[in-house]
This record gives structure tokens, sequence and C-alpha cells, in this order.
């Protein structure tokens, strides 16, 4: 029984602990907008190594990164798709898209380029790609289930869609409610990594 207080009071104290980061997180001085390095504190909560491996991520895929998206992130979702692979990263303007394939030059990363949109409406045709990647992102957009739309349709059959969320931070989406908002638009639930209050979940889009 004292062991079972002590779990229950560890627990109790680490939501506690994640609730004041989210209202610190809500007046941090920076903007996700504007700059790419101000990534989401979900964002640095997932080591991309550690993070690969809970990703159905092979080479030659075809990604779309949900961005902003740190360059560790980038980098190693670049190399896993290998040089017959490709990584699209979502940015909200021309003009930082722009800033990115000029720093993606710079790098060499000549497998990664910047695509200009919103998750909500990408221009995009159907079926273009294997696997769209959010770490941090899908909780605060304003239209989320539009967004799922979106991402369903751009899909090809038996692609992936895969979500990182973290209760640290300024929003959170319960694994519960992803679930029923990526089902209603027709991906189906594979698996699941992590804990509730900080997780990896994987979907797919029936073939």
């Amino acid at each position: 029984m004292a062991v079972v207080v002590r779990i229950l009071l560890a627990l109790v104290g680490l939501v506690v602990s994640a609730q004041v980061a989210r209202r610190l997180a809500r007046h941090a001085p920076f903007d996700v907008a504007t700059s790419r390095e101000a990534v989401p504190v979900q964002s640095a909560l997932f080591a991309p190594d550690r993070l690969i491996r809970r990703l159905p991520l092979e080479p030659g895929m075809r990604v779309l990164l949900l961005g902003p998206a740190p360059d560790s992130l980038m980098t190693r979702v670049a190399r896993g798709v290998g040089k017959y692979g490709k990584v699209y990263v979502l940015q909200p303007s021309p003009e930082s898209a722009r800033r990115l394939d000029a720093d993606l030059r710079e790098r060499h990363l000549a497998n990664v380029e910047a695509l200009v949109g919103q998750a909500s409406h990408l221009n995009v045709p159907d079926a273009t790609f294997d696997l769209v990647l959010a770490v941090g992102q899908l909780a605060g957009l304003p239209r989320r289930q539009r967004a799922l739309w979106e991402i369903e349709r751009i899909l090809r059959p038996g692609g992936h869609l895969s979500v990182s969320q973290a209760l640290l931070g300024p929003t959170f989406l319960r694994g519960e409610t992803l679930r029923r908002e990526a089902g209603a638009v027709g991906l189906a639930w594979r698996e699941q990594h992590g804990l509730p209050f900080a997780y990896t979940a994987n979907f797919r889009k029936p073939a």
C-alpha cells in the first residue's frame, strides 16, 4: 500500500508541475510563428534519436513535417528517408520558407524542402505523402479537425500520421481525443508509445 501511495503522489506531482509549466509557456517571450528555432515546448521533449524509433519511417518515403521544426529533427528524418526519399517542412509564409530553404542549402540537406501553407489547407494533390509527422504541433491548430481531413487527403493509401504530444506546453491533446478525431476522418489507430501525458501515437490510412 505504501508503494502505491508513493507512486500516486509522484504522478500528482508530475501533473501539477506540468500544469505550472503550461501556464508559464503561455507567456513565454517568443513567437513560434516567426522563428523556426522557437518551437513549442513539446518538441524539446522528444529527442530525435529516441523519437525516430517510434515512427513508421522507411527509406524512400515522402514525408510532410508540420513546422516549425528544430534542425535536429529535420536532419534525423532526412537521414531516415535517405537519398531517394524527400522531407517537406510546412512553413506559414513564403518568407519563412525562403529562409528555411537558404539554411538547408548551407547545410547541404538536399532531400529537405520548405512547403508553404497551412495544415488546414494544403495545396498539394491527393495521396502525395507516405507519412505526416506532427511533433508538438497538432494540439494548437485553430482548425484541427479540418487539418486532419487535409492530412487524410494527402496521405497515400497505407500512409501514416504520427503525432507526438506532451502535457508540458501551452496546449495539450489527450490521446483519447486524438483517436476520436483521427478516426472521424478515417485514420485507423495503430499504436501508442510513451505515457498518457507524453506520447507518440501512430495512425494509418486504410489501403
